[in-house]
């Protein structure tokens, strides 16, 4: 039962993920308007794509051992909270990543937006994680 609630949370995960990085694009990445930068607006929903296919691999390489590491040494709330304080780093991460400091300056993105937007993706990602494990301690203990 246990990996039915990993596989549920992988793609809960590359779905939050994916919608984070697109409304990062759509409020930051649609302020570039120059040709060197290829984003929604000009390929499209390949940038989703792309985005959801970066979401998709990170969960296994990254969330999965971290949060099964921390739940180990930590109690569930701290490593809960964890997760929310990486996400916001992790969104600060992917907007440096995403657009170019020249963009950044001359366009006037703000990596707060990408904070935001990740830490609320995590926060429902922790929110959906402890309802599901509520459920399986549920259907375990009947």
């Amino acid at each position: 039962m246990r990996i039915v609630k990993h596989i549920m949370l992988w793609v809960i995960s590359s779905v939050l993920f994916t919608l984070a990085s697109f409304g990062l694009e759509l409020m930051e990445g649609n302020k570039i308007s120059v040709s060197e930068y290829y984003g929604f607006r000009n390929i499209g929903f390949v940038v989703v794509f792309l985005m959801y296919l970066l979401s998709s691999v990170l969960y296994p390489l990254v969330l999965f051992p971290l949060s099964w590491v921390v739940r180990k040494i930590a109690n569930p709330f701290v490593s809960r909270l964890m997760i929310v304080v990486l996400s916001g780093i992790g969104g600060y991460v992917f907007f440096h990543m995403s657009y170019d400091d020249r963009f950044i300056q001359e366009f006037h993105l703000n990596s707060r937006t990408a904070i935001n937007l990740y830490v609320i993706a995590g926060f429902i990602y922790v929110l959906v994680d402890y309802y599901i494990e509520r459920q399986f301690n549920k259907v375990a203990h009947k």
